[in-house]
């Protein structure tokens, strides 16, 4: 996305591990001028809401249900005063959704689901509601790690820039799934890209300009820089950095990834160590590890402000969200009091409209 420094107001949407009968999904207003978030609305209704996506078209959220036999669910906001509507739910046709994303046009909503080692793809109607699933791909195979590569974990989905494929991270299995969809909403299978055995893929971004692709590894607390070839795809492992400091002797686990809107910096998050490891991006893409900066308990999810200054960090345990400053050299620091969320693993945001700005 491109840097939006004019925008000041944003609206955003958080889940969270909270029961259905608690408003775990949030709509907040966030002023990039203070700092600050507020919030308008909570919805209930969705058991675990542990990952969004947005239509900015329509405007519709989609939440996975990170729950048994999973679901998904289409709510629909109100541009006046940020409030969530069930629109109605699908199943996911695995266990424990753990990702959802949406085709470029808007016309697919597709389903990592992390237990049932698969991923599966529901049409989406004209007023964003879901329709039945037109397809689940199901994986097969181990890892070298037996306590958690013991099966396939599809851990997320999402388009590569050219929209042609789904790249599906498979933690179970140490690969990243390439599919194409047809005009029938089936996956075709396109490419597989083998990644470093015991690293546990889980989640990547892509480069703004350059046909790269870095992925953090879960298990090995690694971010990996590939080669994206999108004519065959298939990557190229050009680079491994670790997230940790050589002395660090606790137990971690890597969680997200993200580079800020102008591709000048990388950013990944750490649940152990509880930081944000830094990484400036040079000319080649490649990466210059620079430092790390703390964040509040387990920093499941975290985004970077489109605005290119600030980031949102969902620090789970701490059941707050954390608003930190980016610096002129790339590194961020938490800045004003946290906005107290209980057990908050997820963030999304899209610029604030109009009516709900001059409601404000």
């Amino acid at each position: 996305m491109a840097r939006q420094e004019a925008n000041r107001w944003w609206l955003v949407f958080t889940g969270s591990y909270t029961p259905a009968d608690r408003e775990g999904i949030e709509t907040l207003l966030f002023d990039a001028e203070r700092g600050e978030l507020k919030r308008l609305a909570g919805c209930g209704g969705v058991a675990n809401s542990s990952y969004l996506a947005f239509d900015e078209r329509r405007y519709v959220l989609y939440a996975v249900s990170e729950h048994g036999e999973g679901e998904v669910a289409a709510l629909s906001v109100d541009r006046a005063t940020g409030r969530l509507a069930l629109i109605n739910r699908q199943p996911s046709h695995g266990r424990s959704p753990c990702y959802v994303c949406l085709e470029p046009d808007g016309s697919r909503v597709y389903v990592a689901n992390y237990m049932g080692g698969n991923a599966s793809v529901c049409p989406v109607r004209e007023d964003g509601g879901l329709l039945p699933a037109s397809d689940t791909v199901q994986h097969a195979g181990s890892g070298v790690r037996p306590d958690r590569q013991e099966a396939p974990h599809a851990h997320s989905i999402m388009s590569d820039p050219s929209g042609r494929y789904r790249i599906v991270c498979d933690l179970g299995i140490d690969r990243l799934m390439v599919y194409r969809t047809s005009p029938d909403g089936k996956f075709e299978p396109a490419g597989a890209i083998h990644t470093t055995p015991g690293g546990g893929p889980r989640h990547l971004a892509f480069h703004p300009s350059l046909p790269l692709l870095y992925l953090l590894e879960e298990l090995s607390s690694t971010v990996s820089v590939y080669a994206f070839d999108a004519e065959r795809a298939a990557g190229e492992l050009l680079q491994r950095v670790p997230m940790l400091p050589e002395d660090f002797k606790g137990a971690n686990l890597a969680a997200d990834i993200h580079l800020d809107p102008g591709g000048r910096w990388l950013y990944a998050s750490n649940r152990g160590h509880d930081s944000l490891a830094v990484y400036s991006v040079g000319p080649d893409g490649l990466l210059t590890f620079i430092g790390h900066a703390s964040t509040g308990r387990t920093p499941r999810n975290f985004v970077p402000v489109p605005d290119g200054r600030h980031l949102l960090v969902a620090a789970q345990d701490d059941n707050r969200i954390d608003v930190m400053r980016i610096g002129p050299d790339g590194m961020p620091e938490v800045i004003g009091e946290p906005y107290a969320s209980a057990k908050p693993v997820c963030i999304v945001m899209t610029p604030a409209p109009p009516e709900l700005v001059s409601a404000g």
